[in-house]
């Protein structure tokens, strides 16, 4: 859902200065999405509809060799300096990346290209300003609140000592996030979007590369393959504000694992939303040698092919990559008329870290159509879902509800979640399903666990 014209008036500057930009929010939010801001104290000063100034101080962490400002963090002063001056533009839209959103109401802004301009050494801390015209904010409000991409060239201005010491213009990009997603009339992916894909991906392969062994037993070095530098990152910072993760991205991969031993006679494994799953390679022969199929938007399979290409002595597995939108495609067809594919086999579905991020109705149609596809009686489904309380925001237990904000600013906002699984899975068809929580399955007393379940079903 894009934030409309109308709703747009509605929002008085008063309230949105309050809620979304005010100056300590935004050095706050800042602060945590780029550590670099932290260390140098930069911060913002003062926040007007249509400007904003922020104020690098001139200390030990932005010197140069002269005890004069790194000219590299006077360009990065100036890319948040234009970027939030931009967005006081946009009141009520949320930005992917600092504020708390989803794609379906956010925006999404990225620096485009810069000219700066340095006219002179900066003895004192230095001041960036940056005023967008009344023409030009009234073209930006126009062409975003009308679903049109937004191209916009700002100056800032830096002051120090009462002196101009650089001039900067900054190109700016900005566009509802949910309009960077493919759909059925434009298959294509954003540059942008296809960017988040391999992030989500490399982080969850980070988060197992790290997992405790302890815990559970992982080919580390494949994980840490797919992670990459980028992966392993994501993963840190991720630990460091969502200590849970690691653990409940530990559980389930134990739990599945778990699963497809489970299963008499398994002969395929189809991987929903593979991404940068290892698990082929791991379990290959302990399975008994099934096929692996490998369900994934193009994009991600082509970076799916290019980091498993690069894997040293890998073992020869039977993998089937299958393209395919869970939103706009029919995946009984696709996998039904897959030649490989044999529904009478035993087959093992993993619907992993999905549910929640599609509506009811979605994942009703996703696990309908899947489970269409087993027609053997020891074939299984395996899905994880949260409660509801997580999603609306009324958990009353302190680390969930910190778990949340955490990836909400992310853009991983959660829309669905499920008091009942059981039900839920017989409504979608299936026979009969086993429910067990985290917390059940760590055997812990830590409440945070309780809200996440993991469900294996049967036809």
């Amino acid at each position: 859902m894009i934030v409309s014209q109308h709703e747009h008036s509605q929002i008085t500057w008063a309230q949105d200065y309050n809620s979304r930009v005010n100056p300590s929010l935004m050095t706050r939010l800042l602060h945590e999405a780029i550590p670099v801001l932290k260390w140098t104290d930069w911060h913002v000063k003062e926040v007007q509809e249509g400007s904003c100034t922020t104020v690098l101080p001139l200390n030990h962490a932005t010197t140069n060799q002269h005890g004069t400002h790194q000219a590299a963090l006077l360009s990065l002063s100036a890319d948040y300096t234009g970027g939030l001056a931009l967005a006081t533009l946009l009141r009520g839209v949320p930005f992917a990346g600092v504020h708390p959103c989803n794609e379906d109401n956010s925006a999404a802004l990225w620096l485009a290209a810069m000219d700066v301009r340095y006219k002179c050494p900066s003895t004192g801390h230095v001041t960036a300003t940056c005023k967008i015209s009344d023409e030009t904010a009234e073209m930006v409000r126009q062409r975003y609140f009308s679903g049109k991409r937004v191209l916009v060239t700002l100056p800032v201005i830096f002051r120090s000592n009462n002196e101009v010491v650089a001039e900067a213009e900054m190109k700016y990009f900005a566009q509802p996030s949910i309009q960077l997603k493919p759909t059925r009339e434009k298959p294509s992916i954003n540059p942008l979007f296809k960017h988040k894909l391999k992030a989500s991906a490399r982080m969850i392969a980070g988060l197992r590369a790290t997992a405790d062994e302890s815990f559970v037993r992982l080919d580390q070095a494949h994980e840490k393959h797919a992670a990459g530098p980028h992966g392993e990152l994501l993963a840190k910072r991720l630990q460091s504000v969502l200590p849970h993760l690691q653990h409940t991205v530990a559980a389930r991969t134990k739990h599945i694992d778990q699963t497809l031993t489970s299963i008499p006679g398994l002969r395929q494994v189809v991987l929903m939303g593979a991404g940068l799953d290892m698990r082929p390679f791991r379990l290959y022969e302990s399975l008994g040698r099934p096929t692996f199929f490998e369900v994934d938007l193009p994009e991600m399979l082509e970076e799916r092919t290019r980091v498993i290409s690069q894997l040293t002595n890998r073992p020869v597995v039977q993998r089937r990559m299958v393209a395919a939108d869970f939103k706009c495609d029919d995946l009984s067809k696709i996998l039904l008329q897959h030649p490989d594919f044999d529904p009478r086999l035993p087959t093992a579905i993993i619907y992993e870290g999905c549910s929640m991020y599609f509506s009811k109705q979605e994942n009703q149609e996703i696990l309908t159509l899947l489970g269409q596809t087993l027609q053997n009686p020891e074939s299984r489904i395996w899905s994880d879902m949260v409660t509801p309380d997580v999603v609306d925001g009324t958990t009353h237990v302190e680390e969930i509800a910190a778990f949340v904000d955490g990836m909400e600013q992310l853009g991983e906002k959660f829309i669905f979640g499920c008091n009942d699984p059981s039900s839920f899975m017989l409504e979608c068809g299936f026979r009969k399903a086993d429910v067990i929580t985290v917390q059940d399955y760590l055997e812990s007393r830590d409440p945070t666990y309780s809200a996440y379940r993991f469900v294996v079903a049967g036809k």
